[in-house]
């Protein structure tokens, strides 16, 4: 227990039509002035993928520690290539936090073997001194499955989360929109399947707001399996639509937008941190939103000011 405390893009191209209305300012005013201590990092899926370099160079120079990377590095950066990621992250002082397994099609009835492309995500990641391995199911929300369906996709996950450890990293599991994770039922049937021994928990606040879910509820129920958080927030037109819906939003484009400016209750948040005494890592993550003119680099940089104001330390 810390003693402090004495507390993808295949989601873009999944979502396509939602008015391009800007995000309506949410519940969150203000800061919270207990500092708090846990490490924050910064997400590269705000940026596309030919701008890998410059998404890293600014998230360094911003001040963020760590770094979440998508998996399309491991073909980027393959072979000899990864020392000279490895490298340049180490000149950054990025910490490689963890990897979007997007490879993995973790489909609840289709039981095909992806135990390769988890140990190559494995050996890559391990190699650029990385932490963990994030993994969504594939299931359809719409769909209702049997027990025994969603046993195996939880034996499946398990084996996964085995092969991650032989290489000294841990497996996360991202309840995702769009998915069976996409409600707190499902979230809940996902992670009685799993042993917590190999599959851990990422929160990610927009994606659990957008379900219906309650973020700070399932920081207090899973904070032994959570490993660590995303931050985004969550336009308030898309909030509108999903009371009405949540059909309709998946077809939108625009989601999500920069923290403090949406529907996301920040403060409720970091109190269940705070109750927890969770002090890993929080990763600012920004997809399927509208780039305004200065693009990801102006984004990040009112994300910066934000997870400030909320009383985190860059």
């Amino acid at each position: 227990m810390p003693a402090f405390f004495s507390g993808r893009r295949a989601f873009l191209e999944q979502t396509a039509g939602l008015a391009l209305a800007s995000c309506a300012p949410g519940a969150w005013a203000g800061s919270v002035p207990e500092p708090l201590p846990n490490p924050v990092g910064y997400a590269t899926i705000s940026w596309p993928d030919s701008k890998i370099e410059h998404a890293l160079e600014t998230i360094s120079n911003l001040g963020f520690k760590g770094v979440q990377m998508l998996g399309f590095v491991r073909e980027v950066y393959r072979g000899a290539r990864a020392d000279e990621l490895r490298d340049k992250l180490k000149s950054l002082k990025l910490q490689p936090v963890t990897l979007s397994c997007s490879d993995v099609d973790l489909k609840p009835d289709d039981s095909r073997d992806e135990t390769g492309q988890i140990r190559s995500y494995a050996l890559f990641f391990q190699r650029l001194g990385g932490k963990y391995l994030q993994v969504t199911d594939g299931g359809d929300p719409r769909r209702s499955y049997s027990a025994e369906t969603i046993r195996e996709l939880g034996a499946r996950m398990n084996t996964m989360g085995k092969l991650a450890q032989d290489s000294g990293l841990t497996l996360g599991y991202h309840p995702h929109f769009g998915t069976i994770g996409e409600t707190r039922e499902g979230l809940a049937r996902v992670l009685e399947a799993t042993d917590p021994r190999y599959v851990k928990l990422i929160v990610d606040v927009g994606h659990l707001t957008l379900g219906g879910a309650d973020p700070p509820e399932i920081v207090r129920t899973y904070h032994e399996r959570l490993i660590f958080l995303h931050f985004k927030d969550v336009r308030q037109d898309a909030m509108e639509l999903a009371a009405k819906g949540r059909d309709s939003v998946r077809r939108g484009k625009y989601t999500f937008c920069e923290i403090g400016t949406g529907a996301v209750s920040f403060p409720a948040i970091i109190q269940a941190l705070h109750d927890t005494q969770f002090a890993g890592w929080v990763i600012v993550e920004l997809d399927g939103y509208q780039r305004g003119p200065g693009g990801a680099d102006s984004s990040a940089r009112a994300n910066k000011e934000a997870v400030q104001k909320l009383g985190f330390s860059l």
